[in-house]
């Protein structure tokens, strides 16, 4: 956990290499989902395509079903669970043993954040510095232009 815009992802993806741990990321399923079109990946584009998360009720099950798979490794979560009813749902189906809080200062925030391109309709981040699109200003999976 951490205040959004401090490099979460950047820290999670280095953590998970160097502890040998499993990385989950609750926006990388929802995006294969939508690329698969499954139903999950339909009902996330719709709420994406009106600017919408989606909603406590949807959100747990693809997580949850995912990590089934999981039982017998050690894992890290991104995205999830956001919200109280997520964290509950989480609670109610696994025994989470460590959480962990990054305090990162307000200036290393900024620098994160100065230097990201955002995909608005798919939320996706990039930043120039740790996780840059492939091409400048561009979206690497619509081909769309970012801000």
């Amino acid at each position: 956990m951490t205040a959004p815009g401090s490099s979460n992802s950047t820290v999670l993806l280095r953590t998970t290499k160097h502890l040998v741990l499993n990385y989950f990321s609750s926006g990388d399923l929802l995006q294969d989902n939508m690329l698969w079109g499954t139903e999950v990946g339909v009902l996330a584009n719709t709420f994406i395509d009106q600017g919408k998360l989606m909603p406590d009720d949807v959100m747990p099950w693809p997580d949850l079903h995912e990590l089934k798979n999981l039982t017998q490794f050690s894992w890290q979560l991104y995205g999830f669970p956001r919200t109280l009813p997520q964290t509950e749902a989480l609670d109610g189906a696994y025994q989470v043993d460590t959480a962990v809080h990054l305090n990162v200062a307000f200036e290393v925030i900024k620098q994160c954040l100065t230097a990201c391109w955002i995909h608005l309709a798919r939320g996706c981040v990039y930043n120039i510095d740790f996780n840059p699109p492939k091409t400048v200003s561009i979206d690497d999976w619509s081909g769309e232009p970012l801000i």
